[in-house]
């Protein structure tokens, strides 16, 4: 039965076989949270425009097909705000619903620069991580409580 089945699939034209194995096979997205702190150890969080119970949160957009999650973090900046971000590591990788992973990345942001939003973003801060915004999305709070908690770790 494998060998028919294997034969069947090598004679069949490989766009058809990709979209077959597409249709097959479950879907579901990745997105990535960036955690960028000055060289104060202040952090930098976004005002959104399309979230109305939490606007406050930190940098985050959907990996587009072949890109790496440090290559989506600085995309997603650079469109958000027009700022430069350099990512040092990937700090964890989790599920946050059934379709949907998170990749969280910790880096730093450069003083200096000007906050230029797009349409996605009302204005940007960068904050004490003690001074966060009441409206700030409770999960990216607690990534940020994380990623500072790390970054003490590893600067001793």
């Amino acid at each position: 039965m494998k060998n028919l089945i294997s034969r069947i699939f090598r004679s069949v034209p490989r766009p058809i076989t990709r979209l077959i194995v597409g249709l097959l096979n479950v879907r579901f997205n990745i997105t990535v949270v960036g955690v960028f702190f000055s060289s104060e150890g202040k952090v930098l969080i976004l005002r959104h425009v399309y979230r109305r119970q939490h606007p406050w949160g930190l940098p985050a957009g959907y990996l587009n097909a072949g890109e790496t999650p440090e290559a989506a973090a600085i995309r997603e900046v650079k469109e958000e705000i027009g700022m430069d971000v350099k990512v040092a590591s990937v700090m964890s990788i989790r599920p946050i619903h059934p379709r949907h992973m998170e990749v969280v990345v910790v880096g730093t942001v450069a003083g200096g620069q000007t906050f230029t939003p797009n349409f996605e973003i009302f204005e940007g801060a960068i904050v004490s991580p003690d001074a966060l915004p009441a409206d700030m999305m409770p999960s990216q709070a607690e990534i940020v409580r994380q990623a500072l908690a790390a970054r003490r770790v590893f600067s001793t």
